[in-house]
């Protein structure tokens, strides 16, 4: 628990705010993808709770965004500096990563199916972020 403990009181009081708010925002995010999953593998399930239940995640992971929005404004310049260069290189490797996967798959070179494409994106978007961030942190600390 102390590494925990070091690692939280390490962080700024703004950081400390977000990761607070943005707790119930991905829980709701996590509950909704769960739900997801198995309502629309329902076979009789009608086009619109299919919708419904498909884009409602959405709304949570949006509800994510504005708590994220909120902390970038409260955030010191060096702090701002640091997720605004991780964001920038976080999309920059995200689009280059999806260009590549569409010129292979367009090419023929590649067969990935649709979903395992778009999960890799959003998987190598995020990890991105996540190693760059904290890459920049350790730079700038």
């Amino acid at each position: 628990m102390a590494p925990f403990v070091r690692y939280w009181q390490g962080l700024s009081p703004a950081l400390q705010r977000y990761y607070r708010a943005g707790v119930v925002p991905s829980l709701a995010f996590a509950g909704l993808a769960i739900v997801h999953e198995i309502a629309t593998r329902q076979p009789g399930l009608g086009t619109a709770l299919r919708t419904g239940f498909a884009l409602a995640p959405v709304l949570a992971l949006g509800w994510t965004f504005i708590v994220y929005l909120r902390f970038l404004g409260e955030c010191d310049e060096l702090e701002r500096r640091i997720e605004l260069g991780a964001l920038a290189w976080a999309a920059g490797i995200a689009l280059q990563a999806a260009m590549a996967a569409l010129f292979l798959l367009d090419a023929r070179l590649v067969d990935w199916p649709a979903r395992t494409v778009a999960a890799g994106i959003g998987l190598f978007l995020l990890s991105s972020y996540a190693l760059i961030r904290g890459w920049l942190h350790r730079r700038y600390a």
